[in-house]
């Protein structure tokens, strides 16, 4: 019904001119896996609008389909009332669109009027085709003094400024193209735009931008729920790739925006539930198979947990809370130089050589990517399967692997995780995103570990093979194996887990206990993340 009178809100917009740019009925599916479903909104002139959801909303992909970075497969985009299908990133700055991204798009050591107009050099071409510095320098300073950025000297070393200065460059970098192709109001898109910078550099951020919405158009996403309250004049949720409310300033609270970002009820069977025996061992005689004491490092602040054979320790928070640097540390494949230890039962794991130290302990790690951190596609499945286990296919300390044994090893797990292949040697590019999550699990399940990190492990993938990875994390606890569930998925980190961390800003700020019989609900749990 929402969605409904969203589309109708959008059209009406549309009619009386007051609408910028028009999103309607757009989706957007990768490898078959809908990230957006027939969503529509409308960015109004002078508004700051925001997109809120979790995690795997489809916030980050309505962005890069509004900036040209991805197309929709079906739906439409319109700009100041006529058709609008940029082609890549540089047709929508041309058209007047920009993007501040999360992760500054700038170069530290090129100039500021440099980063300005990187990739758009072209348009001061001088005599002999050299770029003319001098008019290029020019129209940076007007840019920025227009942002009342006169202390910003567009010849200085980007590298040089303030984090803030930074991000203000980018918003000027926005008019500055705008103004270089005739743009007279851009629409600039803020994603995540305070994940990096502490709150009084975020109140400065926002000062500036609510000065500029009388000569722009401005789309926010962030993590952070309040800045939704106290920035936006309209505010679109997302749930699921589905555009669900469009909520007016007067009714947005923060109790609001929780009900309409979770609103889904949780099936307990479709996680075996009732197979939860983990909290069982928490036993103060048992000792803690994982003990992580005191982690700090880039994104982790002073992480301190334990987890015991047959458990399942889950750790949720929105994007940016650190949870995924966790799961690396603990795997040794994030530095936490600035302090702390990860120890697997009697084993400290040493400053050098880390990950292999990890393996060798016994700590088994499932990336969030598994097409670039998990697998090797063009090589079969016989082999992505079995990389970690060869050295304990050896016979008699002989330095070579016997082929059988490689294939009967192997061929058995792939049995056992039901991986669909014609053969082991098919190719593993060639298999479904679930078959090749089975391929990364069966790698690190070879090596016999004690401890196995999971980040994101559903990801992309279908109900069906969701399914039987839930069936083979609790047949792992059973066995006795301590498991460490990293995920976006809130239904999924209740469902799975015996214990709850709550991650925010590189903190754990909340440890909740999660039996079958009493789970936290999603609304419990955001309000601790936001």
């Amino acid at each position: 019904m929402n969605d409904i009178k969203s589309a109708e809100a959008v059209t009406s917009a549309i009619q009386n001119g007051t609408a910028r740019l028009v999103a309607d009925s757009v989706s957007k599916s990768y490898a078959g896996v809908p990230v957006l479903k027939s969503v529509s909104l409308r960015i109004d002139a002078g508004e700051i609008l925001g997109i809120a959801g979790e995690n795997g909303a489809g916030k980050s992909t309505t962005l890069k389909l509004l900036s040209g970075i991805v197309q929709p497969d079906s739906g439409s985009l319109s700009l100041d009332g006529s058709p609008y299908a940029p082609h890549g990133y540089d047709a929508a700055v041309k058209a007047g669109i920009s993007m501040v991204f999360q992760e500054q798009a700038l170069v530290q050591n090129l100039a500021v009027y440099e980063n300005m107009f990187l990739a758009h050099e072209h348009a001061f071409k001088g005599a002999f085709g050299r770029i003319d510095r001098k008019t290029a320098i020019q129209a940076a300073k007007k840019a920025l003094a227009d942002l009342n950025l006169e202390h910003v000297d567009p010849t200085t070393r980007l590298g040089r400024l303030s984090f803030e200065d930074r991000q203000m460059v980018e918003i000027a970098r926005a008019f500055a193209l705008a103004a270089l192709y005739q743009k007279t109001s851009p629409i600039i898109l803020l994603d995540e735009p305070s994940a990096a910078i502490t709150e009084r550099e975020a109140e400065a951020l926002f000062a500036r931008v609510d000065a500029l919405r009388d000569r722009a158009s401005f789309v926010l996403v962030t993590h952070r729920l309040h800045e939704y309250l106290e920035q936006c004049d309209r505010l679109y949720v997302l749930k699921d790739g589905e555009s669900v409310a469009e909520v007016p300033k007067a009714e947005m609270t923060e109790q609001r925006l929780h009900e309409l970002m979770v609103g889904r009820k949780r099936s307990a069977s479709y996680y075996q539930e009732e197979r939860q025996q983990g909290v069982k061992s928490r036993d103060a005689s048992t000792q803690p198979i994982l003990r992580v004491d005191g982690v700090c490092g880039e994104g982790v602040i002073d992480v301190s947990f334990s987890l015991r054979a047959g458990e399942v320790l889950g750790i949720g928070g929105l994007l940016g809370c650190g949870k995924e640097a966790v799961g690396r540390a603990v795997a040794g494949a994030h530095p936490y130089a600035r302090g702390g230890s990860v120890r697997v039962i009697d084993q400290t794991l040493p400053e050098r050589n880390r990950g292999r130290a990890a393996i060798s302990a016994g700590v088994a790690y499932v990336p969030r990517e598994r097409k670039t951190e998990g697998i090797v596609l063009y090589l079969p499945v016989r082999s992505n399967a079995s990389v970690v286990a060869l050295p304990k296919m050896r016979v008699l300390g002989l330095p070579f692997i016997p082929v059988g044994k490689e294939k009967q090893v192997v061929w058995k797990e792939i049995q056992r995780l039901r991986v669909k292949c014609t053969n082991a040697m098919q190719l593993c590019a060639h298999l479904s995103g679930g078959n090749q999550q089975k391929v990364v699990l069966a790698k690190w399940l070879l090596a016999k570990p004690k401890v196995l990190v999971l980040d994101n492990p559903t990801r992309g993938i279908d109900v069906g093979a969701k399914e039987e990875i839930y069936s083979l994390i609790r047949d792992l606890a059973d066995e006795g194996m301590a498991i460490l569930v990293i995920t976006d998925d809130l239904p999924e980190l209740i469902g799975l887990s015996d214990r709850i961390l709550v991650m925010r800003e590189g903190r754990v700020i909340e440890e909740c206990l999660a039996p079958p019989e009493a789970k936290p609900t999603e609304e419990q749990l955001v309000a601790h993340m936001v």
